[in-house]
């Protein structure tokens, strides 16, 4: 029994050492360790053109004279343009193609001529610090940003490479004129409502006016501000505010809508255009789309009878065309994801027995309200404490839908943003990534943007006393210029 022991020990030493010399196997950690360290990009690599694209730190010039160079990716070194790195560690990462150069270049896919639908993107750290990253488009290609152009590399079969590259080919390419003029110039017109000084005789509560803030090759430009809410729509340009009306001794706010003049902005196209909403009390606009108003309203009920007044607040949604319809049905704005909702039960504890009765209350009783850089859906629900009226509001645990809003994305972060403002109450970001816009309760700041970073503040505006935002519309290229001159 012991010599077959040992000779199944002395078999099992010998598969071992065997495959440790020619498989590659072994016990010991820091063997492994060169493993994780290997490059996904091996041998010598060459630039063979670049891009040019709009930002660019270095000119046509100093571009020119990369063609040619080298890059060596050998084992755990990388060596390119004098710049080395050794102990380096690879990340690779599968990307959508399309997100990736928009997001991260600010420049199409498809205008690089780029078709594939997914790229690899190489980072590669050294000392656990960024050093550099690669877009491998295939086994021969790579793609890197360098100072703002980007460099294409063609993999090299000749392991004695030199710099001799041919340079005389013609290798630069150009992106056309309409995506440079889209990536240079960004326009934000911001709706905001203010109150008016008490006491006041005939304005209504609240006022409104829109910001035109806007970049240009990364200048932010002096802002500008017009009165009450220009909104821009697919028919042309509209305006939107309210009134207030004396009717039987009564004060009633009356919110109207109209598409504007191109000679005088502040003239109707029509009379008949005109779009107003009947309404009692006092409305207060919390935002305004292309198609959609949302608002707050205030209806004194039993006003004859002081034991029995009451205020009814209701928040309603209604189509910029049809002010004097019905407001919107929450369950026709989003119809699967409430059909089954438990949506009043989950929130506010409702019994189940009245969750349907409570739910069609919520579903004419609902808006849409601006936080911490983003539109969210807002729900109220009518209560009663010792018999009186009241109401609660609560958010809608759903995305606000693009049906309602245009563009809403924030970069980078609202966490980000809150580390160099602290204050910062709300923001709004171009999609162009060239500047943001950051609200605190008393100043508006426009800072210029920079990878992840807000790197300068360029203007500040104080605040009125409880100004708020209620609307919000990007304008890029030439879109830029054109609702510039409506601001009047």
């Amino acid at each position: 029994m012991k010599k077959v022991l040992c000779l199944f020990f002395i078999l099992f030493s010998i598969i071992v050492f065997i495959w440790s010399q020619y498989v590659g196997l072994t016990l010991r950690s820091e063997v492994l360790h060169k493993k994780l360290t290997l490059s996904p990009i091996q041998g010598i690599w060459i630039v063979e053109k670049y891009v040019s694209i709009a930002g660019a730190a270095i000119d046509d010039k100093k571009a020119k004279q990369l063609i040619g160079k080298v890059a060596y990716f050998r084992g755990a070194t990388v060596d390119f343009n004098g710049n080395i790195s050794k102990d380096v560690k690879y990340k690779v990462k599968s990307v959508n193609t399309k997100s990736y150069f928009w997001d991260c270049i600010k420049i199409s896919a498809k205008s690089l001529g780029i078709k594939k639908a997914d790229v690899q993107i190489i980072t590669i750290n050294s000392n656990d610090i960024f050093f550099e990253e690669y877009i491998k488009l295939d086994e021969s290609t790579l793609i890197k940003n360098y100072e703002g152009i980007l460099l294409y590399f063609h993999r090299s079969k000749d392991s004695f490479a030199t710099h001799s590259y041919n340079k005389g080919k013609n290798t630069k390419i150009l992106i056309d004129k309409e995506e440079k003029e889209i990536r240079s110039k960004s326009g934000l017109l911001l709706g905001l409502r203010y109150e008016n000084p008490k006491g006041e005789v005939g304005p209504s509560k609240y006022s409104y006016k829109t910001l035109w803030i806007s970049s240009v090759n990364d200048k932010i430009l002096p802002i500008r501000e017009t009165k009450d809410l220009l909104l821009p729509r697919q028919n042309g340009f509209w305006k939107v505010g309210i009134s207030k009306k004396i009717e039987n001794g009564d004060s009633k706010d009356i919110l109207w809508s109209y598409p504007i003049n191109s000679v005088n902005p502040t003239k109707p196209i029509n009379a008949k255009q005109i779009k107003y909403t009947k309404t009692e009390g006092s409305i207060a606009i919390k935002f305004v789309g292309s198609n959609y108003v949302s608002t707050d309203t205030v209806q004194n009920v039993n006003n004859n009878d002081p034991e029995k007044e009451y205020s009814n607040n209701k928040l309603k949604i209604f189509p910029m065309d049809n002010l004097l319809g019905e407001s919107i049905k929450l369950t026709s704005i989003l119809p699967r994801e409430i059909a089954k909702s438990t949506l009043p039960g989950t929130l506010l504890n409702i019994p189940k027995n009245t969750q349907d009765e409570k739910l069609e209350k919520v579903d004419t009783n609902w808006g849409v309200i601006r936080r911490n850089g983003r539109w969210i859906l807002r729900g109220r629900m009518e209560t009663q404490i010792n018999s009186k009226h009241s109401f609660i509001d609560f958010d809608i645990p759903y995305a606000t839908p693009k049906s309602l809003t245009t563009y809403d994305n924030l970069f980078p972060s609202f966490n980000e943003i809150k580390t160099k403002v602290p204050s910062a109450v709300d923001a709004y970001s171009s999609p162009n990534r060239d500047f943001v816009v950051v609200l605190t309760n008393t100043e508006l700041m426009v800072f210029t943007v920079k990878g992840y970073k807000l790197v300068k503040n360029s203007l500040t505006l104080k605040f009125k006393a409880g100004e708020m935002p209620v609307m919000s519309n990007w304008a890029t290229g030439s879109y830029v210029d054109d609702w510039q001159k409506k601001v009047k």
